[in-house]
C-alpha cells in the first residue's frame, strides 16, 4: 500500500483550520510531486479545470497514443500551456509510470513517474481497459476543491499500491472514499465514488455532500456519479483492496480506496462524535 501526501481531503479530511490540522493552501509555484522518504506531496487538482469538457477531451486524446507522443500532440500542447494543465500532466505521469521513469515533453519539461498503474502507456496507447480504470481511480482520488494538503493512504489491488510498510499504513484508520470508473472510454466515460466512513455514519453526520464537494467543487460539468455508502457497492479482499460495481456498468476490480489519519488520536483509536460534528459544521 502506498503512503501518499495528497490533496485529497475527503469526507472529514478537509481538516479546516479550526481543529489544528495544519492544512495549507496549494502553492502554484510548488511542484505537484515531491518525493521524500516514500511520501508524495501533491497539490490538489482543481475540479473546475479537470471537469471542463476540453480537459476531458484532451485526456482522452492523450490515451490514443504513447504518452510521450500524446504530450507532443495538440492535446498535450493544450494541457502544457497552463499551470493547471501542467499540474494535471504531472499527476497523470505520476499515476501511470513507476518511480524512476520520466516523460520528456515540449518546453524542456520533464514529468516523473511514481506509482506505476499503467506502465505500458510509456510505449503504447492506453488501450487496455484495466489500465484505463486504474488511471481513472488515481486521478479521481487526486481531486480536491479546497486546496488543502492532507495525508492520504491509498489501497487497491495493483502492485503499484503496495509500497508503504505496515507501520505506516496502520496510522491511517479513518476511511474516506472509494473511486472508480473509466474516464478514458471514448464513447461512454464514467466516474464513480462512494463514501466509506462508518464512523461518520455512526454519528449521524451527512457525508454524500462532502464527497461530491471534494471531487466536483463548483464545476457545472462534473462527471461524477455518487453511489452512496461503499458498503452497498463494494467488497474488500483480505488485504483490504476494494472491488466495486455500478448499476448497468459492471464490476470494477480497479477501485482505489483512501483513508486518513484521525483528527484526534484517542486511546481507542477512534474519533468522538462531538469532534466529527464540529468538523461537519465547519464544512
Amino acid at each position: 500500500m502506498l503512503r501518499v501526501r495528497i490533496d485529497a481531503a475527503g469526507v472529514i479530511g478537509f481538516c479546516v483550520l479550526a481543529v489544528g490540522c495544519g492544512a495549507a493552501p496549494a502553492d502554484d509555484g510548488e511542484s505537484v510531486l515531491v518525493a521524500e522518504q516514500e511520501i508524495i506531496v501533491m497539490n490538489g487538482l482543481e475540479p473546475a479545470y479537470f471537469w471542463k469538457p476540453s480537459t476531458q477531451q484532451a485526456l482522452r486524446a492523450l490515451a490514443q497514443a504513447p504518452l510521450p507522443a500524446g504530450l507532443d500532440s495538440g492535446a498535450g500542447a493544450a494541457l502544457l500551456a497552463s499551470e493547471q494543465g501542467r499540474h494535471l500532466v504531472e499527476r497523470v505521469v505520476a499515476c501511470a509510470l513507476p518511480a524512476g521513469a520520466a516523460v520528456e515533453a515540449r518546453f524542456d519539461r520533464s514529468f516523473a513517474g511514481w506509482i506505476g498503474l499503467a506502465p505500458s502507456w510509456a510505449s503504447s496507447p492506453l488501450s487496455d481497459g484495466a489500465s484505463r480504470r486504474w488511471m481513472t481511480a488515481c486521478l479521481l482520488q487526486s481531486l480536491n476543491a479546497l486546496g488543502a494538503q492532507v495525508a492520504v493512504h491509498l489501497t487497491g489491488g495493483h502492485p503499484g499500491l503496495a509500497d508503504a510498510s505496515d507501520g505506516e499504513a496502520s496510522e491511517y484508520t479513518v476511511r474516506d472514499a472509494i473511486m472508480f470508473g473509466d474516464l478514458f472510454e471514448p464513447a461512454h466515460p464514467t466516474a464513480f465514488a462512494c463514501a466509506d466512513n462508518s464512523l461518520i455514519d455512526d454519528c449521524g453526520v451527512a457525508l454524500s455532500a462532502k464527497t461530491v464537494q471534494r471531487v466536483c467543487g463548483q464545476s457545472p460539468t462534473c462527471g461524477l456519479t455518487l453511489l452512496g455508502h461503499c458498503g452497498a457497492v463494494c467488497d474488500r479482499d483480505g488485504a483490504g483492496a476494494p472491488t466495486c460495481w455500478a448499476p448497468r456498468r459492471g464490476v470494477y476490480p480497479e477501485s482505489i480506496a483512501s483513508s486518513l489519519e484521525p483528527l484526534v488520536a484517542l486511546s481507542s483509536g477512534g474519533l468522538t462524535c462531538g469532534v466529527l460534528g464540529l468538523v461537519s459544521g465547519l464544512l
